[in-house]
């Protein structure tokens, strides 16, 4: 008989098995889906396991310690599963966010409750997946680089390779600590993080289905590297450490691990870039088969809803726009709606952000009335609204965008100032006007507070 609610639990090593049994045979080749992966991250996401109904399902804490679930895996009725992590979710007091899933399963999921989740990708969450045989051989002329960065490392040092086993990690404790000094690391909260899943997974690696590489140069360890299986034909890459004093250790380990495991596995997953620009550009440069797309799916309330469909109605952006909105910046305490006869009629949103100069700014965004409601001063009351409320939260200036001339005069009669200034947006979230030459703002000055006069660039 199945449990009334799914029984989550902390991961143990004993819950290798558990993993092996729903992602080893499964198509899923997402690196968050390793069991080496969770376990060692786990006490930075406060990850969970629980098998209900045929899945297995995965809780852990986003970064503002909100509930959130990955991709149920297994076979079964989606909507029972769905239904279950509604109710966890509640009982967790949020609403229901899952994180990790494909493309095909979030089609199923909207066809199942349609219109009642918000769907968002991120470019910087998405995997690189390599052809195994292509990062063991590194063919063809755009390898170039790549082979020649190898020749030069051979030709400078005596250099041997070994499997990591326990008789070496001592040596890549070594050489991570030298890595961490050169780098200047372990500034901010996710290096400590990492840092801590990689000694987790060096002190127990032992216990864990781990695989990985040292290499050495002159004696000395100059770089390594581990991972673990995700399924049948996809290993994943979780760490590689390399020392930068030591031209083209960082290709040679990558390419010794992969002549390792080629005969295995048919795909490397090497993980996201998570945004950050030179990781994408070194990732990139090894040409990946295929960039995972990763989607988030977050349940939407009635009031969500109708937000969504007044945009839609009033700006004509899609629905992965509006989405990627609501799924990432929206927050129900920041939002100002008006309702009549319990229908949203009216909306602003509230977008706290940070300028170039270290300011806190608060960007009113998608100001909306329907048509029928307008002229009735209802999107002046709002606005005051929040302008009294950015006040109050200690912000140094508001801004919005005038989208018409009828706009401008309004808001300048709430006392946003000109001239307009030119704004940069420092997100994927397109927050303009689509053409960033007409993204030009007025600003709301806070009495004492100083306020950008030639033009706002916001950052993150």
């Amino acid at each position: 008989m199945m449990d009334t609610e799914p029984a989550f639990h902390k991961i143990t090593l004993q819950d290798r098995a558990l993993f092996e049994q729903y992602v080893s045979p499964s198509p899923l080749r997402n690196c968050d889906l390793s069991f080496a992966n969770i376990y060692c991250w786990q006490d930075t996401y406060h990850s969970e396991v629980a098998e209900y109904g045929g899945f297995m399902l995965i809780r852990f804490r986003l970064e503002a310690d909100e509930p959130a679930y990955m991709q149920p895996i297994g076979e079964g009725d989606i909507r029972h599963i769905i239904e279950a992590l509604k109710e966890d979710a509640a009982r967790c007091g949020t609403t229901l966010h899952i994180c990790g899933a494909t493309t095909q399963w979030c089609e199923a999921l909207e066809r199942a409750y349609p219109e009642q989740f918000a769907f968002r990708q991120e470019r910087a969450s998405a995997d690189y997946i390599y052809s195994a045989d292509d990062l063991a051989t590194l063919p063809g002329r755009r390898y170039q680089p790549k082979r020649n960065h190898i020749n030069r490392f051979k030709s400078r040092y005596t250099w041997h390779y070994e499997p990591l086993s326990i008789a070496n990690i001592a040596d890549c404790i070594r050489l991570n600590l030298r890595w961490m000094e050169n780098k200047n690391c372990c500034t901010m909260p996710s290096q400590y993080a990492e840092q801590y899943a990689l000694q987790r997974a060096l002190l127990e690696f032992d216990h864990l289905p781990l695989r990985g590489g040292v290499l050495y140069a002159d004696g000395e360890p100059a770089a390594f590297t581990y991972g673990s299986q995700i399924n049948s034909d996809t290993f994943c890459i979780h760490i590689e450490k390399a020392d930068p004093n030591i031209e083209g250790s960082a290709t040679m380990i990558n390419r010794l691990f992969a002549e390792e495991i080629a005969t295995e596995y048919q795909y490397i997953n090497r993980e996201e870039d998570l945004g950050i620009e030179g990781l994408r550009y070194a990732k990139m440069k090894y040409h990946p088969v295929e960039l995972l797309s990763k989607c988030s799916a977050r349940l939407l309330g009635r009031r969500e809803q109708e937000i969504r469909t007044l945009w839609q109605e009033l700006f004509g952006d899609s629905r992965e726009q509006i989405d990627s909105f609501l799924g990432r910046y929206y927050r129900p305490d920041l939002t100002l709606t008006h309702e009549v006869a319990e229908r949203i009629v009216s909306m602003l949103h509230i977008v706290p952000m940070q300028d170039s100069e270290g300011r806190r700014a608060a960007y009113i965004y998608a100001v909306a009335t329907s048509a029928e409601h307008r002229g009735q001063g209802i999107a002046s009351a709002l606005l005051r609204q929040a302008t009294q409320k950015i006040e109050a939260d200690g912000y140094d200036y508001a801004f919005l965008i005038p989208s018409s001339d009828d706009a401008l005069r309004l808001y300048r009669r709430l006392g946003f100032c000109e001239p307009l200034l030119p704004v940069h947006f420092g997100s994927e979230h397109d927050f303009g006007t689509g053409d960033p030459a007409s993204d030009l703002a007025m600003v709301y000055p806070i009495a004492t507070k100083e306020y950008p006069t030639a033009e706002i660039s916001t950052v993150g």
